[in-house]
């Protein structure tokens, strides 16, 4: 594009427009050396700085998304030798005109129950769009997005690119965010993104991130899906040099972190920083808390829309919670494992109470077809196994959760790949016995069971729903129904696991008349109801009809009515 086609633009609120400029100097440095800002102004007199990109040569870009419409101009403060000091230009943003909600809305944010939305306060902290709307998020793990997913090929019947085939998949099933990460570190590919290998003054490469990095960002974007996105892993910040790559350093990480904010920020994204961040070894916590705080930080002063910023939790017990004090850690993005602790319902009340102050997402959880790590033997964890997961996250006031499939996280083309090193044997012993490839798990069953839970917690508007009872222990697994209402008693949920097997009595309800109605989670169907009056505020709970997991839905039967007609509209 000629630097003429920049002076006026036109575009749409919340998507993505790069303006592009060539320097007059070439700068030894490019990213120390010739620092560019593009000051944004626009209605209502708002604000917004965005660093330009480094994308080679004597090319400089700025990403930039209009958060309304109107006339936004812009100004460039530069360098004087790059000669782009005081270039100026116009964008007119016109109203989204597309259906994806992320675009409707706005990019993310976390509200705090009680905000109002719709003239209703929130009744848990949770992640909502610009504008407000609540934000479901369900998310899918693919820690191999950016190298390992083949983008041209495919060994799939039904699909020609792996990355993209699965990325369509996941849209259709209704996830909301792709959980992903560079792998910038260890990996086979690690510090793939550097020109040169200097670890005080590193230098991206912009050419992997145009030949490769930059279509999967934008597909993921095009398709309306939030990139939770994050560096490295966690563990790699004090890494030694080893057979599977160098380690990565504090200046390259803040380096990679600042260019991704630059190149990737006026996409819908959640930082997610770096992966099980504090690592294991309780003595070195608070040096990675440290190291990964600095990262972090660096996303924050160069992010201008302050989208929402976490850290892959590490796999603790109980769950961690090393960054919760840290001014930039906006929620909780957790890691309950894959079966070497029970998923204990007290586990997630113990946490949510601890840190009531910000919203919780189940991030890591009994990854559909993975070799459970259970001391008394492993099993193959299947779509049952993770509905409990997400369905205790959800009733117990969190705001998401991220299903994984085995076969999808750590990318296993083919049999073969399970064998084609000693640590790709070690993994495979560990979590992958059963041989499990990626085409085998796009097509798990749970995947579409998430995307059922999220419809229903939809419908339910789940938002306005807060956790009911304090729970507690259940002999030889003879559990509660775990149930959530809303504020003014007309409307709850109760979520009944396989194990569900003891009476549960409601109160706070409004008496009179209620429709109670059983929801299958695996096929999304409601599967019979009964009508029950009652006074007193109470209701015990009826029996579920299977042994099987089930949902029960209570509708007083004006609060249903008023449902009925606002999902007609």
């Amino acid at each position: 594009m000629a630097e003429a086609e920049n002076l006026h633009r036109e575009a749409e609120t919340w998507r993505e427009v790069v303006l592009h400029f060539e320097s007059a100097h070439p700068f030894r440095d490019p990213v120390r050396d010739c620092c560019i800002v593009a000051d944004f102004t626009g209605p209502e007199g708002m604000h917004i700085q965005r660093e330009a990109f480094w994308d080679g040569g004597c090319r400089f870009c700025v990403s930039f998304a209009a958060p309304k419409p109107g006339t936004w101009t812009w100004k460039l403060a530069a360098p004087p030798e790059s000669g782009l000091d005081g270039k100026s230009g116009t964008i007119v943003a016109a109203p989204y005109s597309g259906n994806l909600p992320i675009y409707q809305h706005g990019f993310l944010r976390c509200a705090k129950a009680g905000e109002l939305y719709e003239g209703q306060p929130l009744a848990r902290n949770i992640l909502v769009h610009a504008d407000g709307m609540p934000f479901f998020w369900l998310g899918d793990t693919h820690w191999e997005f950016a190298l390992g997913e083949s983008w041209d090929a495919s060994n799939h019947a039904g699909m020609r690119s792996q990355f993209r085939g699965m990325a369509d998949k996941r849209a259709e099933q209704g996830f909301t965010v792709y959980q992903t990460n560079l792998r910038s570190d260890f990996h086979e590919h690690g510090r793939f993104w550097l020109t040169r290998e200097d670890a005080e003054h590193p230098i991206p490469n912009p050419a992997v991130f145009a030949e490769e990095i930059d279509r999967r960002m934008h597909y993921i974007a095009d398709l309306g899906l939030v990139n939770a996105l994050g560096f490295a892993w966690g563990s790699s910040m004090e890494a030694e040099p080893d057979a599977f790559g160098a380690a990565a350093t504090l200046a390259e990480q803040k380096t990679l972190a600042r260019y991704c904010a630059a190149r990737y920020g006026a996409l819908p994204l959640v930082w997610t920083i770096a992966g099980e961040a504090s690592g294991y070894d309780p003595s070195r916590h608070d040096f990675l808390v440290s190291r990964w705080s600095e990262v972090a930080r660096t996303v924050r002063r160069h992010d201008a829309y302050r989208q929402p910023c976490t850290v892959h939790s590490a796999n603790e017990r109980p769950f961690s919670d090393c960054f919760c004090e840290e001014a930039w850690y906006d929620f909780t993005l957790n890691q309950a494992g894959h079966g070497d602790f029970v998923v204990a319902e007290s586990d997630y009340r113990d946490f949510m109470e601890r840190h009531p102050e910000k919203p919780f997402v189940e991030g890591e959880a009994l990854y559909e077809g993975c070799s459970s790590l259970e001391e008394n033997g492993s099993r193959r964890i299947d779509a049952s196994m993770l509905r409990r997961a997400a369905y205790i996250t959800m009733q117990l006031g969190g705001a998401g959760y991220t299903y994984g499939a085995q076969g999808i996280w750590d990318n296993i083309w083919s049999q073969a790949d399970l064998s084609k090193s000693p640590m790709a044997r070690m993994m495979a012993e560990i979590f992958n016995r059963y041989g499990v490839t990626w085409t085998e798990a796009i097509d798990f069953p749970g995947a579409d069971q998430m995307g059922i839970m999220r419809r229903f917690f939809e419908e339910q508007k789940w938002w306005t729903l807060e956790p009911y009872g304090k729970g507690g222990s259940a002999l030889l697994g003879r559990k509660a129904p775990l149930a959530a209402k809303n504020a003014d008693g007309t409307h709850a949920v109760a979520y009944y696991a396989a194990t569900t097997r003891k009476p549960l009595e409601l109160a706070g309800l409004k008496d009179g008349s209620w429709l109670l109605r059983w929801f299958d989670p695996v096929r999304g169907v409601y599967a019979g109801e009964e009508v029950r009056q009652i006074s007193g505020g109470r209701m015990r709970l009826p029996d579920k009809p299977t042994m099987d997991d089930w949902l029960l839905v209570l509708n007083r039967a004006d609060g249903l009515y008023k449902m009925r007609m606002e999902q007609s509209k």
